[in-house]
């Protein structure tokens, strides 16, 4: 039972609103259908993800296609966060990052970087990019971003390793912490509770993830909804630290939930 009725809400991507099947994006059973019942209820919402392979525009144009219409400015990402951060701080970034989002870091210096910044950069993970970001980082005054810290997700019915095993890896040889930009960050949380407008504990975050999207949400003082589809597992009830406000099958439960409280 949710411990008070939401007046706000984050929601994650995939896992909840969609699943990767073969390199195509297909809706959860019921997802649009609830997708579109939370925009009639005119309660406000924005859409938190991790996924940093695309840029929000290009998530939001995908989405659409599935029937998921939202506007980019309503999708926080890790992209977008991360860009403001490199502005804010006059950064020059190593980029290891997915090449379908290279272009959108085209507008900052990348000679000499004192940034390295880290995403899901699948095929782009090897031993020479991994140690060009290690070389920067042992260099000593360079700052270093995770665009989050998963372990792993899902695509096409199997786990996949996330950007996390490869952060770790980077932090453990240099001697460097990362800061995560993306779950579980709590000033990522935070940044989705004012594009919404609201405090912390006027929202709830609804993920597939345990840890990044639950765990995150009620470390920084939001409720959270797990559900039962994308990356969860059975043992996820089990977890040893990480409480969840509710557990629902899917995505159309979690949102007959919030509307219903």
């Amino acid at each position: 039972m949710l411990l008070s009725k939401p007046k706000g809400v984050l929601c994650d991507i995939s896992g909840v609103l969609k699943d990767g099947v073969d390199g195509t994006d297909e809706a959860i059973a019921g997802s649009v259908k609830a997708f579109h019942t939370l925009q009639a209820s005119g309660i406000p919402f924005v859409l938190c993800t991790n996924e940093s392979s695309y840029s929000p525009l290009e998530m939001s144009e995908k989405l659409g296609k599935i029937g998921f219409q939202i506007s980019p400015d309503r999708i926080l990402s890790p992209i977008s966060a991360v860009m403001q951060t490199l502005k804010d701080g006059n950064h020059r970034p190593y980029l290891l990052v997915n090449k379908r989002v290279v272009k959108e870091f085209t507008q900052f210096d990348q000679e000499n970087p004192d940034a390295v910044v880290v995403g899901d950069a699948e095929d782009g993970f090897n031993y020479k990019t991994m140690n060009e970001a290690f070389n920067i980082l042992i260099k000593g005054n360079c700052k270093f971003f995770s665009l989050g810290k998963s372990k792993f997700f899902l695509d096409s019915g199997a786990l996949k390793l996330d950007v996390g095993c490869w952060v770790t890896g980077l932090e453990y040889s240099s001697q460097q912490k990362a800061e995560i930009i993306g779950k579980p960050s709590a000033a990522f949380f935070d940044q989705g509770a004012r594009m919404i407008g609201l405090p912390p504990s006027k929202v709830v975050m609804i993920g597939d993830d345990i840890e990044s999207d639950v765990g995150g949400a009620l470390s920084a003082g939001f409720q959270g909804i797990l559900v039962r589809t994308g990356k969860f597992r059975p043992q996820d009830e089990q977890h040893p630290t990480v409480k969840p406000t509710l557990i629902v099958d899917d995505f159309q439960h979690a949102v007959n939930a919030i509307i219903n409280s």
